[in-house]
């Protein structure tokens, strides 16, 4: 049952854009489906509004109403026209004008969510399904995650990369190693993308027990290769401590990789106090090779949130996906 990708949402800010006469800039609140903007035809809405908010990776059913998403295969992607961010799409609730704001009503529109493909050479043949002990990789959204947002506010963070692959996971509990996609446990094959870069890191042997090591595989064919690597490889991203049911702090989880010998994702910066007004823009950036990043993750250095990491992404609205 797909939830979370539609929402009823209400127009709290609208502005001009520069040299723009069919356009304006739009800011929506849509429960918790978050605090979003977005570009929308100039005099459809008016302060107040109620509208319905296509989130990103929302797919919806193609239709005449929505015959400018066929390019993009009926998926909202976050974008920018003329240089103003373009993070939902939102459109006119005339229909369900009743219906209250914040009402998740991605079922009755018929969305479903978008997922990036899985290539070829990172199927691999299902051993069971993704072990329950371990939390499953998905950073939320800042834009619907103000309450995190705030409350890392003026505390120590730490932002690194997203590298644009595929998740995985490699665990060692009760005796037992595994690998896995974001779904599922992967039996071992030597032309499997994750099983190779768990292989070429000797992970069977260094894992110590009690740990899952999460990290993003990239490479040749996988998501157009942004960062241009020239073979498959791991960038570390989080360590899990099964037994104390806990992400490691950032001092910890360096350590735990520079042990290993596993390659981080890049840290592009460290700070002593977070600044939550400038949240908008920390995506933009580019990979050492000059292409366009996905975007960055950012995390408190420490568990000073209900005893838990802070972690949000941030988009960069140039990437292309």
């Amino acid at each position: 049952m797909t939830e979370g990708l539609v929402y009823i949402g209400k127009i709290v800010e609208l502005g001009d854009i520069l040299n723009a006469d069919f356009i304006s800039s739009a800011t929506v609140v849509c429960g918790a489906g978050g605090r979003w903007r977005g570009v929308v035809k100039k005099g459809l809405f008016q302060l107040g509004d109620k509208c319905i908010v296509y989130l990103p990776d929302s797919v919806v059913p193609p239709c005449d109403d929505m015959k400018f998403l066929e390019r993009h295969k009926w998926r909202v992607r976050m974008c920018k026209f003329r240089g103003v961010p373009s993070e939902v799409l939102i459109m006119p609730t005339s229909l369900i004008n009743m219906t209250a704001v914040g009402a998740d009503i991605t079922q009755v529109m018929g969305v479903t969510k978008y997922h990036k493909p899985v290539p070829a050479n990172m199927q691999g043949k299902a051993k069971g399904e993704f072990p329950q002990f371990i939390p499953k990789t998905d950073e939320p959204n800042y834009q619907r995650s103000q309450e995190l947002v705030d409350a890392l506010h003026a505390f120590p963070y730490y932002v690194t990369e997203k590298a644009d692959g595929s998740s995985t996971t490699a665990f060692r509990y009760k005796g037992q190693f595994g690998v896995c996609s974001r779904n599922w446990e992967l039996e071992e094959a030597e032309e499997n993308g994750y099983w190779k870069v768990a292989n070429k890191y000797q992970l069977k042997e260094k894992l110590p027990e009690g740990y899952a090591l999460q990290w993003e595989t990239c490479g040749p064919n996988i998501q157009k290769n942004p960062m241009g690597l020239h073979e498959v490889d791991g960038f570390a991203f989080s360590v899990y401590s099964i037994a104390e049911r806990r992400y490691l702090n950032m001092r910890e989880f360096i350590s735990f990789c520079d042990k290993i010998k596993f390659p981080m994702v890049n840290i592009v910066e460290i700070g002593d106090k977070f600044d939550k007004t400038k949240v908008h823009s920390m995506g933009e950036g580019k990979y050492a090779n000059g292409n366009e990043m996905e975007g960055v993750v950012v995390r408190s250095q420490l568990h000073d949130y209900n005893s838990k990491i802070i972690s949000f992404k941030v988009i960069n609205l140039n990437y292309e996906t």
